[in-house]
């Protein structure tokens, strides 16, 4: 009698066993499944844009060159990316590179300093087109840039104007931003600092000036504190016509307002021509009283993947 009892205690004791590991098996599946699923609404999409061109510069109160109207054969790499889970947070950013060969009207040719600009941003959604921001934007260039002009003896003598890292300027920001679908959008920075960094101090002597891009002699960079506001836009037109522009505004809380515009239009000719034109506005008065406008014409091969 006590080993029969002996017995079913063991055989409840074991399906009881079974039961739970059924459940637990049950748990552990339904926790994968929550991850695979978590994993395939993450989103990542990217593109890749080169061009290579014949380009035409107009000068306006340009800072370097001397107004020196030129021909230069540029070619540029762009590639942008988006990495989303939901509909709530949004990482995006892009990298620019620029560099060509410059070709005056007066016979002097030299390289073109190579630009890059890498773009970064971080979005919150937070009620419709209404999001919370943190935007950074790091410029710098890589190649040694100069100024040429003639002296008393009628030789030409070049003078260094940038360099690797000289200056970097990195600008990054905290707020909140409107966007609208298929158009663009409106950041407003409420914390706001920028970074101007001079790793060529030699740079003061060979512009013999006091201050370079607001950096003071003797010193190799700057941090200012202010408010920020960036207009983004990117808009197509009839499947031919592409509309980007980039405009920001910093306010350092104790120096005038400093502005940077860059307005293009790209006309898509065929599937390897592109012509576009572009506007850069750039005011900073530590660099130079009087705006400064660049228009660039462009026509050449173009690819995009």
């Amino acid at each position: 009698m006590w080993g029969r009892k002996k017995k079913q205690k063991s055989v409840l004791v074991f399906c009881l066993f079974l039961a739970t590991s059924a459940n637990a098996q049950s748990c552990f599946f339904h926790d994968s499944s929550i991850k695979e699923n978590f994993w395939k609404k993450i989103r990542y999409e990217q593109e890749l844009e080169y061009s290579f061109s014949v380009s035409n510069f107009l000068f306006l109160n340009w800072h370097h060159d001397k107004n020196a109207n030129q021909v230069i054969l540029l070619q540029n790499l762009k590639y942008k990316f988006s990495l989303s889970g939901d509909s709530l947070v949004h990482f995006s950013g892009s990298f620019q590179h620029n560099l060509g060969l410059q070709s005056y009207f007066d016979s002097l040719t030299k390289f073109q300093t190579d630009d890059n600009t890498l773009n970064t941003r971080f979005d919150i959604r937070l009620h419709k087109n209404l999001n919370f921001t943190i935007n950074s934007i790091l410029t710098s260039r890589i190649m040694n840039g100069y100024d040429f002009f003639v002296n008393d003896s009628g030789r030409i003598v070049k003078t260094l104007n940038s360099s690797f890292c000289t200056p970097l300027i990195w600008t990054f920001s905290g707020g909140f931003s409107v966007k609208w679908q298929d158009f663009g959008s409106l950041n407003l920075g409420l914390s706001t600092a920028k970074l101007t960094y001079i790793r060529d101090k030699s740079i003061f002597g060979k512009q013999k000036v006091t201050q370079f891009y607001g950096v003071p002699e003797g010193k190799d960079h700057i941090f200012e504190y202010g408010i920020s506001l960036q207009f983004l836009a990117d808009k197509e037109f009839l499947k031919k016509v592409r509309w980007n522009c980039d405009l920001l505004v910093f306010k350092n809380y104790t120096s005038p307002v400093d502005v940077t515009l860059k307005n293009n239009f790209g006309i898509r000719i065929n599937r390897f021509l592109k012509a576009s034109i572009q506007t850069r506005v750039f005011y900073e008065e530590t660099v130079s009283r009087s705006i400064q406008m660049e228009n660039l014409v462009t026509f050449g091969f173009y690819v995009h993947l």
